[in-house]
C-alpha cells in the first residue's frame, strides 16, 4: 500500500513536519480535531502563555462583523448558522460550538490576550456548490481513507475515533510537542494518502490562505492560526513555498458559489449534545460530547480522571427506564471495564471500554439476534449528555423570528419557558380563528416545533365537510428558537417563507401530480398569498406531464374542493385555479382513454371518474368544458371492450346521468355483462356514478333479476362478491326502493321482509351452490324418488 500520486519525497515530508511542529514560530498552525477537549486545553494553555497578537480560527469569515454576540452569556451548545436563498434553491449550514470546542476556546482564549481574534474560512455561499455538507466543521476526511485504515489494523483499534483516543484524547499529561508531532503526522499522511482532495477544500484553504497574508500584513506580532488539522499542512506548503504536490493542487477563485443569491444571512442558533453526536447523524467531531465535557471539566479542574460519576449516571438512567443494575452486574462491568483498559494500555476506563464492558458483562442473547438492548441504548444516552443551549438575551435574531415572535404574540398562541402546553379548537368560519390556523399551517409547514395538529377536517380525504374546524396542541420547546432560526433561510416574512418552502418540497416531486396538487390545499389552509406563481406554474407542468390516471384525477379532485367547495381558506372561483383545474380535467380526460384492461382495478379509478362527473357537473360553463367531446370520449370508453368493467359501467353512468344516454343503451350495455365474473364490476362502477337514476329505473332492476336467474349456484357464487361491492352504493333504504320496485313490476303487491338468514351471505351462497350440485348428481345417476 502507497501514497497517492505525485508524493513528495522524504526530506520534503521532514522539512514541512518540522516547519508544523514548530510552536514558537512567528506563524503557528494550530491542528485540532473539532470538539476536542484535548485540542481545546492544550490550546487555551498556549494563547495564554504566548499571547499572540492574532488568533485565526476556521469559521465563517462572513460572521466577523459580528464576533461580539459570540461574547455574550450564551448556554453552551450553540452553533452559527448560516443560510441563503438562491437559484440552486435554499441552503444551510452549522458551526456548532460546545464548552470544549478548540474554536471555542480560541475565541474565548484569543479575547482575553487582547489579539485580533478573526474567522477565516469561506463563506458558506461560496463554498456550497462544492460541499453541500449541513455540518461545516466535519471530520469525514480524517475518518475515510486508506491510511486511516492501516493504521487502525496497525494499532488494533476499531476505528479513527478509538485511534484518536489512543493516540491523543486518552493521555491526561500530553506534551504540546508530542501532541504536535502526533496530529500533524496523522493528518499530513492522511491527506498524503488521499487520492483525490475535494475541489471545495482546494478552495477554502486558498482563500484561508489568502486571509493569513492579509493579517500578518496589517498586524505585527506571533500569529495562531487555528484549523482542522487536515487543512495545517496545505496552508503551510501554500504560504511558505514548500513543494508538496500531494497534497496542493490549484484551486478556482472563490467566486460564483450558487449564482444569483436572492437572500442571505448568518446568525447564532441554539444547539443541543443529540444534534452534536455523530452517532445520532452528526457527521463532525467528537462522538459521546456528555462523555468528552465529563473529562473536560475533570481536566479543567487539575483532578485525574475517573469514569465512576458516569456509571452512577447510567444507574439513574436505567431506573428512569425502569431496568434494574444489581450490585453484581455493577461489580461485572466494574471489572471488565479496567481490564479493558489495562490490556489496551491505559492508566484508567475511557469511552470504549466502558461500551465495551456493557456489552460483554451485561448483555445476553439481544445483541447476538440483532434486537435492540435498551442497556446499550441507556450506555449511549448516558455518554451522549442532555444539553441543550440557550442564546443570551440581545442576540441578533434574523428577521423571520421576529415575525413569527410578532405574530405568535398578537393572536395569543406565544409559549414561553417552562409554560404548560394547551389545547386550541378553531371553526375555520370564524375570522379570529381562520387567523390563528392560517399561521399555526404556516409554523407547521415550516417545522416550526411546539405547534402540533392533533385533529379537524381532513381537506384532502374531504369526508366530511359540514364542520370545518381543526385542533391544535401547544407547547414550549427547547428546540423552538432552533427551529425558527433554520427557517430563515426560505425568507425573511412567514408568508414568503411559507412559499419558499411549499416550492422546495413541490421540487421534490417532479412527477407526482397529485402530491403536488396537495402541497395546494397545504398552500390555501396556511393563506392563499403562499400561493407563489412558481408553484402554481410548476404544478400546471405536472399536471400536463402526468402520465397515470389515477394521479391525475387525484389531482383534478383537489383542484376541485379549492375551485367550488372551500368556504374557509379563500381559494374558491380564483382564476389562477381555475386554469389549473381546466388542465387537470382535460389531462384526466385523455388518460381516461388511454387506460387498458390491465388497470388496477382499486376503486380509485371509479373515484376518479366520479371527480371527473362532478367537475364537469360544477364547472362546464364557467371553465367552458366541452361538453362534445366528454360525451365522445365516454361513448369510446364504454364501449371498448379493453377497458376494465368497472370503467365501462362508469363511463356509461356519467352519460347517464348527464342525459347523454337513454335507458336501451343502458340496458343494452348491462347485457354485454352477463358474464358472473364481469356482471357486478360493470353494475359497480355504472352505480358510482348514476345512483340516483340507476335506483329509480324498474327495467334497469328486472333485468338485472332477469340476469341472475339464469346463473347456476357456481356462476352465482363466482359473482356474489362484486354484486355486494355493487349494492353498497345504495342505503337500505335505497335498496327496499329498489326491491319494492322489482316486485312491482312482477305483479307482487304485497311486499313482505325476508327472513333474516342465520349464516353469512357467503356461506348461504355456497350452500345453494353445493346443493344444486347434489341434485345434478341425483338427477345423473337416476336415484331421485318418483
Amino acid at each position: 500500500m502507497t501514497p497517492g500520486t505525485n508524493c513528495p519525497d522524504d526530506r520534503q515530508v521532514a522539512r514541512l513536519l518540522a516547519r508544523l511542529c514548530d510552536s514558537e514560530a512567528d506563524v503557528v498552525y494550530f491542528p485540532v480535531r473539532h470538539h476536542s477537549p484535548a485540542c481545546a486545553a492544550l490550546l487555551s494553555q498556549w494563547i495564554d502563555r504566548q499571547r499572540p497578537s492574532a488568533v485565526l480560527i476556521e469559521g465563517p469569515s462572513d460572521f466577523n462583523p459580528h464576533l461580539a454576540e459570540l461574547r455574550l452569556e450564551h448556554e453552551l451548545p450553540i452553533a452559527i448558522y448560516s443560510y441563503f436563498r438562491g437559484e440552486a434553491g435554499n441552503c444551510g449550514a452549522y458551526y456548532p460550538f460546545c464548552e470544549y470546542s478548540p474554536e471555542w476556546s480560541a475565541l474565548q482564549h484569543g479575547t482575553r490576550a487582547g489579539a485580533v481574534v478573526r474567522f477565516i474560512d469561506l463563506p458558506w455561499t461560496k463554498v456550497s456548490r462544492d460541499d453541500r455538507s449541513a455540518h461545516r466543521y466535519a471530520d469525514a476526511e480524517l475518518r475515510r481513507g486508506r491510511y486511516v485504515q492501516a493504521l487502525c489494523e496497525r494499532m488494533q483499534v476499531e476505528d479513527f475515533d478509538d485511534l484518536w483516543d489512543k493516540l491523543i484524547e486518552s493521555h491526561e499529561q500530553l506534551a504540546l510537542t508530542d501532541y504536535f508531532q502526533r496530529v500533524h503526522s496523522l493528518c499530513f499522511h492522511i491527506r498524503l494518502w488521499e487520492e483525490d482532495i475535494r475541489s471545495g477544500d482546494q478552495r477554502r484553504e486558498a482563500f484561508m490562505a489568502e486571509q493569513i497574508r492579509r493579517t500578518r500584513a496589517d498586524v505585527p506580532g506571533r500569529l495562531l492560526v487555528v484549523t482542522g488539522g487536515f487543512h495545517s499542512s496545505a496552508l503551510a506548503a501554500r504560504l511558505e513555498g514548500f513543494p508538496c504536490p500531494g497534497i496542493l493542487a490549484d484551486a478556482e477563485e472563490p467566486d460564483g458559489g450558487q449564482g444569483r443569491i436572492e437572500q442571505a444571512g448568518i446568525a447564532l442558533t441554539t444547539y443541543s449534545y443529540e444534534r452534536l453526536d455523530h452517532l445520532t447523524g452528526y457527521d463532525a467531531g467528537m462522538p459521546s460530547p456528555g462523555f468528552y465535557e465529563h473529562a473536560w471539566r475533570q481536566r479543567q479542574g487539575g483532578g485525574r480522571f475517573s469514569h465512576q460519576p458516569l456509571l452512577t449516571c447510567l444507574v439513574h438512567e436505567l431506573r428512569d427506564r425502569r431496568q434494574t443494575l444489581s450490585t453484581a452486574d455493577l461489580i461485572a462491568v466494574e471489572t471488565s471495564a479496567r481490564a479493558l483498559a489495562a490490556l489496551r494500555g491505559r492508566p484508567h476506563v475511557w469511552r470504549r471500554d466502558l461500551i465495551d464492558a456493557v456489552t460483554s458483562a451485561l448483555i445476553k442473547d439481544e445483541l447476538e439476534y440483532g434486537c435492540p438492548s435498551p442497556l446499550v441504548d441507556a450506555v449511549h444516552a448516558v455518554l451522549r449528555g442532555r444539553r441543550r443551549g440557550r442564546l443570551a438575551e440581545g442576540t441578533r435574531l434574523p428577521p423571520l423570528v421576529i415575525d413569527i415572535r410578532r405574530q405568535l404574540s398578537e393572536t395569543g398562541l406565544e409559549m414561553e419557558r417552562g409554560t404548560r402546553e394547551f389545547e386550541v379548537e378553531l371553526n375555520l368560519l370564524e375570522p379570529a380563528d381562520l387567523v390563528q390556523s392560517r399561521l399555526l399551517h404556516r409554523l407547521r409547514v415550516l417545522g416550526i416545533v411546539g405547534y402540533e395538529r392533533t385533529g379537524g377536517t381532513d381537506f384532502l380525504r374531504r369526508d366530511d365537510l359540514a364542520r370545518l374546524w381543526e385542533s391544535w396542541r401547544v407547547r414550549w420547546s427547547p428546540e423552538f428558537d432552533a427551529t425558527c432560526i433554520e427557517a430563515s433561510r426560505y425568507g425573511t416574512s412567514l408568508p414568503d417563507a411559507t412559499g419558499a418552502r411549499l416550492l422546495e418540497v413541490a421540487g421534490a416531486h417532479q412527477r407526482d401530480a397529485a402530491a403536488a396538487a396537495a402541497l395546494l390545499v397545504q398552500s390555501a389552509q396556511a393563506g392563499v398569498e403562499t400561493m407563489s406563481a412558481t408553484l402554481l406554474d410548476q404544478l400546471s407542468g405536472l399536471i400536463h406531464a402526468e402520465a397515470q390516471f389515477t394521479g391525475a384525477a387525484t389531482a383534478l379532485g383537489h383542484l376541485l374542493f379549492l375551485f367550488c367547495f372551500d368556504e374557509a381558506f379563500g381559494t374558491t372561483s380564483l382564476p389562477r385555479i381555475g386554469t389549473l383545474l381546466s388542465a387537470a380535467f382535460t389531462r384526466t380526460l385523455w388518460l381516461l382513454e388511454l387506460l387498458g384492461r390491465t388497470a388496477d382495478n382499486d376503486g380509485r379509478l371509479v373515484g376518479g371518474m366520479r371527480s371527473m362527473l362532478e367537475t364537469f357537473q360544477r364547472t362546464a360553463e364557467p371553465l367552458q368544458l366541452n361538453r362534445d367531446e366528454f360525451a365522445a370520449v365516454l361513448g369510446r370508453v364504454e364501449q371498448d371492450a379493453h377497458k376494465p368493467p368497472q370503467v365501462r359501467g362508469a363511463a356509461a353512468g356519467i352519460l347517464w346521468t348527464l342525459g347523454l344516454a337513454d335507458e336501451e343503451q343502458i340496458l343494452a350495455d348491462l347485457l354485454t355483462f352477463a358474464d358472473p365474473n364481469e356482471l357486478g364490476d360493470f353494475l359497480a362502477g355504472l352505480f358510482a356514478l348514476a345512483r340516483e337514476v340507476a335506483q329509480r329505473n324498474p327495467r334497469l332492476v328486472g333485468t338485472i333479476d332477469r340476469l341472475l336467474l339464469e346463473f347456476g349456484a357456481d356462476d352465482f357464487q363466482a359473482a356474489l362478491p362484486s354484486l355486494r361491492l355493487a349494492f353498497t352504493y345504495f342505503t337500505p333504504r335505497e335498496k327496499h326502493y329498489m326491491l319494492t320496485t322489482l316486485f312491482e313490476s312482477l305483479g307482487l303487491k304485497e311486499v313482505r321482509p325476508l327472513a333474516a338468514l342465520r349464516v353469512d351471505q357467503t356461506t348461504a351462497a355456497e350452500a345453494l351452490a353445493i346443493e344444486e350440485r347434489v341434485f345434478e348428481i341425483i338427477a345423473k345417476y337416476g336415484l331421485a324418488q318418483s
